[in-house]
């Protein structure tokens, strides 16, 4: 079960938290990035209950994308919490580097190396956490890079990034498409850095996926109906992401 802790973007508004999402396999949970949307756990702590591993995976390190680190201490987390960054495949600087700067006073009271958590590297091609093979691929259409998940052929994750023909290869043969959707065509807004929902279905249609969830929706209005309505022009199974909702993937 994928579940969505924050499908919002930049910052929390409307109900919708920022950028993070829980998938539970079994007794292991795998996070993808960690916006403010981790403190949904607070409200939700069965979501978490009985996991003997968290792997959270961040995709870039956008405050959006990682506020809630700093909730990590406040949460009663898995026997064993890990979190894979891309600090030396995107970046050049090893993922501990950069999050150790947020994590000292006068920024945070906890330092990350008084926390029961390992700080990982992503590799450049695939990793397994959880029992799934989860891949990932460089994307260069955002103000810094950022990675697209796959895990194993369930879900395809691609946020951050503006309209990149080539996502649809990637995704090709997942049975869940997520993908942003900042704008419509009619008003763009950042369309350098992110996509469109017309653009999100059109990789959807592009790798033959039916199954769209539309996510880092943005926060100016409450609702996200006109995004919605736009990608299911040509993707009529669309569906927006929002805060709470569980999804089903097909996990073995």
């Amino acid at each position: 079960m994928l579940t969505i802790l924050g499908g919002g973007g930049w910052f929390p508004a409307h109900g919708r938290h920022t950028a993070t999402a829980l998938l539970r396999t079994g007794p292991h949970a795998i996070m993808i990035d960690a916006g403010t949307g981790v403190s949904r756990l607070v409200e939700r702590p069965e979501l978490i209950e009985g996991c003997v591993s968290l792997d959270i995976v961040l995709s870039h390190f956008h405050l959006d994308h990682i506020a809630g680190l700093a909730y990590l201490p406040a949460l009663d987390l898995c026997d064993q919490t890990r979190v894979w960054g891309p600090g030396k495949l995107l970046y050049g600087t090893p993922t501990f580097d950069v999050l150790d700067r947020l994590t000292h006073e006068p920024v945070h009271p906890v330092p990350l190396e008084q926390q029961d958590i390992e700080v990982r590297e992503l590799p450049g091609e695939e990793v397994e956490l959880g029992g799934m093979r989860v891949a990932v691929r460089r994307q260069d259409r955002h103000t810094a890079p950022s990675l697209a998940f796959r895990f194993d052929d369930q879900l395809t994750w691609i946020t951050d990034t503006a309209y990149d023909p080539d996502s649809a290869a990637f995704a090709a043969g997942s049975q869940l498409l997520a993908h942003e959707a900042w704008f419509t065509t009619d008003n763009p807004r950042n369309e350098t850095i992110h996509s469109s929902a017309a653009q999100a279905a059109q990789v959807a249609l592009d790798a033959d996926i039916e199954r769209l969830l539309l996510i880092h929706l943005p926060p100016f209005k409450e609702s996200v109906e006109e995004i919605l309505l736009e990608a299911q022009a040509t993707a009529p199974l669309a569906e927006s992401a929002a805060d709470g909702m569980g999804v089903a993937v097909f996990v073995p």
